[in-house]
């Protein structure tokens, strides 16, 4: 069997990029919405735990690391779909790829999406330090900031 039997196309153009983000905008959507409803809004949980495994999949060790030089590496690490840091407890998310989506789905930030992310984030940070983290969203707009504790 070929690559042209399989569908395979090794020359992807921008509009298969395109296509392919709004649907990745969609299923995250759907995906953390369902979470959502069947968590009845508390997905905190969810999220952390899922971090948490994250983090142990990570091929970093930082042994007794504060959460300042872990933010730091998973920004680098993220850089990408995200900008942020940290300062004085105050996480803050300048460029955030989520944000982007739930423009494009036409959904608020702040909402079920950015809950589940959020909790998903402070678990790979739980896990890297091996102490609870906790942020509360204070803002959302053009930039995000929340408060971040160790616990």
């Amino acid at each position: 069997m070929n690559r042209a039997d399989t569908g395979y196309n090794a020359e992807l153009g921008s509009e298969d990029y395109q296509k392919a983000y709004v649907e990745v905008a969609f299923l995250l959507d759907a995906f953390a919405s369902t979470i959502d409803n069947i968590m009845g809004g508390n997905t905190a949980p969810v999220g952390r735990i899922a971090g948490r495994d994250t983090a142990r999949k990570l091929p970093v060790e930082l042994p007794g690391a504060t959460l300042d030089e872990a933010v730091a590496l998973l920004s680098r690490r993220m850089g990408s779909g995200f900008e942020f840091e940290l300062s004085g407890g105050r996480l803050t998310f300048g460029k955030c790829i989520l944000r982007e989506m739930c423009a494009l789905r036409k959904i608020e930030s702040g909402g079920a999406l950015c809950r589940l992310f959020h909790s998903y984030f402070d678990g790979i940070v739980n896990g890297l330090i091996c102490r609870p983290v906790k942020s509360r969203l204070e803002e959302v707009g053009e930039t995000c900031s929340l408060a971040t504790e160790v616990q």
